[in-house]
């Protein structure tokens, strides 16, 4: 990473961005695709940016090639779509009978009882977003009191960012970490929140390279990720 002098991808790489510009993920996460740490912000080359749309995501690694497909096309979303505009009980989702019907498939979900359980936790979550905003980790690292679905295990907050990759058009992909949060920013229709760079693109890394050496950024200069605008690193 020295090649990239003071553009070198920080451990934990947070900017701020539209919920709403995230609009697709990679099929498995890059992370993996490739066997990545997750302990870390990447530069990786390949197609993986450009793979042929997928319309109906699932809970499933069962691809012959990685694929791009819509986050708002993935069953989890389109459930909580559902229950949270529309009222729909969780139980009368087609993704909830679906897990239901396949214990042990879903790690977050792993039998009926669990996934009741943590789904109450979702709608608190829900609630609590959209009563006190939307927090950064390490906001909520210091808060008093409960905060649903949060996990204070490392030392460093911003690990459990909603973590996206950046295609070589600056285009921004939703990786492993954090769908509820982030499907839950979209149906509030938040204006921005932090996410960690899981990974960028090689070619996107080079467009912030020449970026950083003109006045103003260039053609990049509006991105979130463009060189000046990110938020500090954490070390």
């Amino acid at each position: 990473m020295t090649a990239y002098g003071r553009l070198a991808p920080g451990p934990y790489d947070v900017i701020h961005v539209d919920p709403a510009a995230v609009e697709h993920c990679v099929l498995p996460s890059l992370r993996a695709q490739l066997d990545l740490s997750t302990y870390g912000s990447h530069v990786v080359g390949g197609e993986w940016d450009r793979r042929e749309l997928y319309d109906d995501i699932w809970y499933t690694r069962e691809f012959a090639e990685p694929v791009r497909g819509r986050f708002e096309d993935h069953a989890l979303y389109r459930a909580m779509a559902a229950h949270f505009r529309e009222g729909v009980p969780w139980a009368e989702t087609d993704w909830y009978q679906w897990v239901r019907d396949n214990p042990g498939v879903v790690g977050q979900y792993p039998d009926e009882e669990r996934m009741r359980e943590r789904l109450a936790a979702v709608d608190r979550l829900y609630e609590h977003i959209e009563e006190k905003g939307y927090r950064t980790q390490r906001e909520l690292r210091d808060c008093a009191g409960d905060v649903p679905l949060y996990s204070r295990p490392l030392p460093v907050p911003e690990h459990y960012e909603v973590d996206v990759t950046i295609g070589r058009e600056g285009e921004l992909l939703f990786n492993f970490n954090g769908r509820h949060r982030l499907a839950i920013a979209k149906l509030l229709s938040l204006d921005s929140i932090p996410v960690r760079v899981f990974a960028r693109h090689e070619r996107w890394q080079e467009k912030r390279r020449r970026a950083r050496r003109r006045t103003g950024g260039g053609d990049i200069a509006d991105h979130p990720d463009a060189p000046g605008r990110r938020s500090p690193t954490v070390t």
